[in-house]
């Protein structure tokens, strides 16, 4: 009997174990608190125009044709990993797009708040990245985003 209620807890603290390590893994699409580039997105899109350089024969001249869609996780430490291409136009700008990203600096972290305390959470975002002709262009487009009522 004792050798039963040693394996029933057992089993149990690996369980708790497991459940434990499961939950610092799980990667949140929606939470309390987004996380946000450090100095907010208009800063964000201005890096992103200063940083795009890609010849202009490669751009599409659709307008509707002419962004990729990042997909990135946010760690808890505000760190960036795991990119991956949701939406792309042609590989020079694709491998351009990827390039942007991978520089952008650390993030402010997302998560819940409980209790009147923050937990930071592992969270997805996706981000439009524009390709334009010139950089005065491409700032005019990212600014109609914030200057919309």
């Amino acid at each position: 009997m004792k050798k039963l209620r040693f394996i029933a807890l057992f089993c149990c603290s690996l369980a708790s174990v497991a459940q434990k390590n499961t939950s610092d893994s799980l990667i949140y699409t929606t939470t309390d608190v987004s996380p946000s580039y450090p100095q907010g997105y208009q800063a964000l899109y201005s890096f992103i125009c200063s940083n795009i350089n890609v010849p202009i024969s490669e751009i599409p001249s659709e307008k509707d044709k002419n962004t990729v869609f990042i997909k990135f996780v946010v760690e808890k430490d505000g760190s960036i990993s795991n990119y991956e291409i949701m939406k792309g136009i042609n590989k020079t700008c694709d491998t351009e797009a990827m390039r942007v990203a991978k520089l952008m600096s650390n993030w402010n972290p997302g998560g819940m708040n409980k209790f009147n305390k923050f937990r930071p959470l592992r969270m997805y975002i996706t981000i439009p990245i524009k390709f334009f002709q010139n950089f005065s262009t491409c700032e005019a487009s990212y600014n109609q985003i914030f200057t919309k009522k």
